[in-house]
C-alpha cells in the first residue's frame, strides 16, 4: 500500500532514531567522560592559565582561521605589549599591526583595536559580560561571544564552529544538511549547569586533538561509546569533505629606494588585504614581462624623475587564499644629486625606522631582497 514503510524501512528508521536518541538519553554520562579526559589531556595554553575576559577574548580573536601552533608566540607577544584593554586602547593602529604582522587576517588586528577602544570610552575598561553587548563590539560574532561569555564568564553559553559542527554530526550520526540553529541548540543542550567553561573547552580540545576533520583518532576518543557513527563505522565521511579551497595568485612590482642612508617609504596601498600605515612604494601587475616598466613608473611617480633600476630577485607571500609573487627592484640615481624631495604620499625614513614601520611581512622579505 502506497504511502506505508516496507519492515526493512521502518527498521532502519528505528535504529537511526536509536542511534541519535543514543546520547541525548545518556547525556550526564557523556558530559563527565569528557570532563575527565579533559582534566587529564588539556593542553597547557597561555590563555587558559589565567583566562581572563581580556585573554581569552585576544586568543580567540588570533585563532580564528589560525593554528594554535602558529598563534602561540604572537599571544605572548601581544600580552606582553597589551597586557590589558587599557593599553590596547591607548595604542596606534600601527603599533597593533606591527606585532599582528604575519598572523594574517589583519581585519581581525584593526577591528580588536577599535573595540578597545569602546570598551574604554563605553565600558570603564572591561569587556561587558552580556551577548547584546559583546555583539555590538567590532570583530566579535556569536562564536567569539559564546567562547568570552562562557569561558572567562562561566555562563552557560553555547559555542559552535566547524569543529563542534563536525563533532554534532558524527556522534549522531548526521549524514545530511541541518540549519545551523540545530547545532546551536544541540551545544547549548551539552552544557553542564555551572560547569560551561571546561565543558566548552573541552569540546573545542576534542576537536581540535581528537576527532580530526579526516582519519579521527576514535580508539583514543573519550565519548566513543557515545558515537553514532563509529557504531556504523561512517566517521571517515561524517561531514562529507568539502572541496579544497582555490587560490588566488596575485603578481607585485616592489620598489626599494634607499639614497644617503633613507629609505622610501610610501602610504599608498597596493592592496587592502596588505597590512600597516606604511608599505614599500608597489604596483599591481598582470604579467611578468609588466614588472620593470612598472617599477619606473612607480619611481617616477614618487620622486619626479627617472631613476636606474636593477633587479634584486623574487619574494614570496601568502595572505588568506592569496598566494603573491613581487618582483623587487632596486632603484639608484641615474646622477649624483642631493636627497630629492618625494612627492605626495611618500617619505624618506632611515633604516631602522622603516623597519619599524614596515609592519606587512611582504614588505619586510622585499626590503631584505632589495639590500646591495
Amino acid at each position: 500500500m502506497r504511502g506505508t514503510l516496507s519492515n526493512s524501512q521502518a527498521m532502519t528508521g528505528n535504529r537511526r532514531r536509536a542511534g541519535q536518541n543514543l546520547l541525548r538519553d545518556r547525556t550526564a554520562a557523556f558530559q563527565e567522560s569528557l570532563l575527565r579526559w579533559f582534566a587529564r589531556h588539556r593542553r597547557d595554553l597561555p590563555w587558559r592559565r589565567t583566562p581572563t575576559p581580556y585573554r581569552v577574548w585576544v586568543s580567540e580573536i588570533m585563532l580564528q582561521q589560525t593554528r594554535v601552533r602558529t598563534v602561540l608566540p604572537y599571544y605572548e607577544l601581544f600580552l606582553k605589549h597589551f597586557p590589558d584593554v587599557r593599553s590596547l586602547a591607548r595604542a596606534s593602529e600601527s603599533e597593533v599591526l606591527e606585532l599582528w604582522a604575519g598572523l594574517g587576517y589583519y581585519a581581525r588586528a584593526r577591528n580588536l583595536h577599535q573595540a578597545a577602544v569602546r570598551i574604554v570610552s563605553e565600558h570603564r575598561g572591561r569587556l561587558p559580560g552580556t551577548l547584546e553587548e559583546l555583539l555590538s563590539l567590532p570583530g566579535i560574532g556569536r562564536y567569539t561571544a559564546g567562547a568570552i561569555l562562557s569561558i572567562a564568564f562561566n555562563k552557560s553559553m553555547p559555542i559552535v564552529d566547524g569543529n563542534i559542527r563536525r563533532l554534532i554530526c558524527r556522534l549522531h550520526g548526521i549524514t545530511g544538511r541541518r540549519g545551523e540553529e540545530f547545532f546551536w541548540r544541540q551545544a547549548a543542550a551539552w552544557i553542564p549547569a555551572g560547569q560551561a567553561s571546561e565543558f566548552n573547552q573541552a569540546v573545542m580540545e576534542l576537536g581540535a586533538l581528537v576527532c580530526l576533520p579526516s582519519s579521527p583518532l576514535c580508539p583514543k576518543c573519550p565519548v566513543r561509546d557515545f558515537c553514532e557513527a563509529r557504531r556504523l563505522g561512517t566517521a571517515d565521511r561524517i561531514p562529507p569533505s568539502r572541496p579544497r579551497a582555490t587560490f588566488q595568485s596575485v603578481l607585485f612590482a616592489v620598489l626599494v629606494v634607499e639614497w644617503d642612508g633613507h629609505l622610501l617609504l610610501s602610504r599608498k596601498h597596493v592592496a587592502d588585504y596588505i597590512p600597516g600605515e606604511w608599505g614599500l612604494p608597489a604596483a599591481t601587475i598582470t604579467a611578468e614581462k609588466a614588472a620593470r616598466p612598472a617599477a619606473s613608473l612607480l619611481a617616477r611617480r614618487a620622486l619626479g624623475m627617472s631613476v636606474l633600476l636593477e633587479e634584486a630577485g623574487t619574494v614570496s607571500h601568502a595572505i588568506t587564499y592569496r598566494r603573491i609573487r613581487a618582483r623587487v627592484f632596486r632603484a639608484k640615481p641615474a646622477r649624483k644629486i642631493p636627497l630629492p624631495a618625494p612627492r605626495a604620499g611618500c617619505s624618506w625614513v632611515g633604516r631602522s625606522e622603516a623597519g619599524r614601520l614596515l609592519t606587512s611581512s611582504l614588505y619586510r622579505k622585499a626590503l631584505r631582497a632589495g639590500r646591495p
